[in-house]
């Protein structure tokens, strides 16, 4: 499969052929339809969780995913090949990220059913499955999300949204 890998660390991503992972016993394969980049990726490719935690080589890099259920291993529970979610990948190492065409994650957390009325590619930017919130989340409250954390450009401004400084919260 295609990945967005790094051999070693500091070091430049870039797309490579690598092995097509499998859903070992709790886990379940998805099949990546959108994935963001942000700042935990490029903090890895820098090198700067080189002794935060275990890195495995070629490291595909990558955290937030959405996408399909292609397979589910052994004693994953909950989901089912054709299931539409999204999540973060949550793995004691970094290694098999999300910046590929398949990725997978443990069933149990890190990973949550797409709300109705959110396509892919919206739950892909966003990766925050895992939580609590997201039992009763709809796609309205994460378009007003999206808007909160990535306002649009002003006028005249040649600034993208994911560059803008995100807004504070008043006191």
């Amino acid at each position: 499969m295609r990945a967005l890998t790094v051999n070693e660390v500091p070091g430049a991503p870039a797309v490579a052929d690598v092995e097509r992972p499998r859903a070992e016993a709790g886990e379940v394969l998805v099949k990546v339809a959108a994935s963001s980049v942000n700042g935990f990726d490029a903090a890895t490719a820098a090198g700067y969780l080189q002794d935060m935690m275990e890195h495995r080589f070629p490291l595909v890099v990558g955290k937030d995913f959405a996408g399909t259920v292609e397979a589910v291993g052994e004693g994953a529970e909950g989901f089912a090949a054709g299931d539409a979610v999204f999540g973060v990948v949550m793995k004691p190492f970094l290694g098999t990220g999300s910046l590929a065409e398949y990725v997978t994650v443990p069933a149990g957390y890190g990973i949550a059913r797409v709300p109705d009325g959110l396509d892919l590619k919206d739950a892909g930017a966003l990766g925050l499955a895992g939580t609590a919130a997201f039992d009763s989340l709809n796609a309205a409250d994460v378009t007003r999300a999206r808007r909160f954390w990535y306002p649009a450009p002003r006028a005249g401004s040649a600034r993208s949204p994911c560059s803008s400084p995100r807004p504070r919260a008043s006191a």
